[in-house]
């Protein structure tokens, strides 16, 4: 299972980080947007594919 942390910054944008992988972190200017990007780093960090769908 992967745990993420989301928040949102003093300026508004969605920070999402990684409770797995330390140092992983997902910005963006929606919620979605910060989550697809971590979504996307995991699958790159995970290349078998472990986090697909998920």
């Amino acid at each position: 299972m992967k745990e993420f942390n989301v928040s949102q910054d003093e300026k508004g944008n969605w920070i999402v980080t990684s409770n797995k992988i330390p140092g992983f972190i997902a910005r963006g200017k929606t919620r979605q947007e910060a989550v697809e990007k971590m979504i996307k780093a995991f699958r790159m960090y995970y290349p078998c594919g472990e986090c697909r769908d998920k």
